[in-house]
């Protein structure tokens, strides 16, 4: 059976408590808005139960929205923890296989498994249901964004230059930021107004599928959308207004289903 302590060696430990003494304040910049709003979609659709378990596991009044954004800052002290935040399948393939894609589970599908597995197991310390606390709804936001399923070849789309208006990034980056930059209002506003007309019935059916099925989701858009640049590498408005829908519909997705997978954990 699995035991979420099997994870972590007294090595780690120390590593974990040093990062936590380290007093790093995460930067307001999926990127620090997207994470935040995926985490205020899921903190309003806790069970009473969930709610109260996670404010007994994160310190001193942390939000889920916090807990979000920390890996991406505090937690890139530990770099082997890097290569978690993806998972790259090949061009061919139709969807991720664990022995091909991640033989030695060090990717976001097998890491948001165990440490949701984490989480849930109420016998471990409680330093290690807050570190896994903050992966698990870090890396549900990272597992929507589609990019976190590209190419090896060009690292998710970090080697492809893009224009937009005028301005130069990276394809990656255009997607973890910009595109979620251009819809107007603060965290909370974006947050609301993504589920606000959210039916019952769409509600259900994303609460379903395991990261293997999240991960296939995002490759499909990742491959239909987000790669579809066209050569020169300038982006359309066209191209904009297509991705908009996709990263508006996979940040309430992502809540939705963070919220979820809480629920059933915290039980």
């Amino acid at each position: 059976m699995f035991s979420a302590l099997a994870l972590f060696t007294p090595t780690f430990l120390a590593t974990f408590l040093l990062v936590n003494l380290l007093a790093v304040t995460p930067a307001n910049s999926w990127f620090d808005k997207g994470h935040r709003i995926v985490g205020l979609i899921a903190q309003a659709h806790l069970t009473v139960d969930a709610r109260k378990e996670i404010e007994r596991i994160l310190p001193g009044g942390m939000t889920l929205a916090d807990a979000a954004v920390w890996p991406d800052h505090e937690g890139r002290s530990m770099r082997e923890f890097d290569p978690l935040h993806y998972v790259r399948i090949p061009e061919p393939a139709s969807g991720y296989d664990q022995a091909r894609d991640c033989p030695e589970s060090n990717c976001m599908v097998e890491a948001l498994n165990w440490f949701a597995a984490a989480v849930a197991d109420k016998h471990a310390p409680i330093m290690i249901r807050r570190l896994a606390l903050r992966y698990v709804a870090h890396l549900v936001g990272d597992m929507h964004q589609p990019l976190h399923a590209g190419r090896a070849a060009d690292r998710g789309g970090i080697d492809i230059s893009v224009t937009y208006r005028g301005a130069t990034t990276n394809l990656h980056y255009f997607w973890d930021a910009n595109l979620v930059d251009l819809e107007t209002g603060n965290e909370e506003e974006i947050a609301n107004r993504l589920t606000a007309n959210l039916t019952a019935a769409e509600r259900r059916k994303w609460q379903a599928g395991d990261p293997k099925q999240w991960t296939n989701e995002s490759l499909m858009l990742v491959r239909s959308h987000a790669y579809n640049t066209g050569t020169s590498g300038e982006l359309t408005d066209d191209y904009v207004e297509k991705a908009r829908p996709v990263v508006r519909s996979k940040l309430a997705q992502a809540g939705i289903r963070l919220a979820w997978l809480l629920n059933n954990a915290l039980k």
